[in-house]
């Protein structure tokens, strides 16, 4: 398993959990196997998880809006290397964009480009 913050590769997650090795959730067999997450992006990571109204962020956040039980999340530090911060499971999962809004702010996203924020709890 991962331990908590230590730092892993891609191709290391990749490796101990499928899916693909540039998507920032990872998906096996249909399932959210890890989030790996940039800070730019996701300022308010781990516990929540910002989504792009891009086709593939849309999906995949769909997927781990339904999934149960916990993956393991990283945060990215640099090129190719990323942080363990825990296993976590979703809580809640927002697509309202006056309930998305407030979660854009200092991140990457405009209101207008976020299709869903997960919110996580640490398992």
């Amino acid at each position: 398993m991962f331990e908590i913050d230590k730092n892993y590769t891609r191709e290391y997650i990749h490796a101990f959990c499928g899916g693909s090795k540039d998507a920032f959730l990872p998906t096996r067999n249909g399932k959210v196997v890890a989030a790996c997450l940039r800070p730019d992006l996701n300022p308010h990571a781990p516990e929540v998880i910002i989504c792009s109204g891009g086709a593939a962020a849309r999906a995949a956040g769909r997927t781990l809006a339904r999934r149960a039980g916990a993956i393991p999340v990283f945060i990215k530090l640099k090129t190719d290397l990323f942080r363990y911060v825990g296993q976590f499971a979703v809580s809640e999962s927002l697509t309202a964009p006056l309930d998305c809004a407030p979660y854009a702010h200092q991140s990457g996203f405009t209101g207008g480009q976020v299709s869903r924020v997960i919110k996580r709890n640490r398992c």
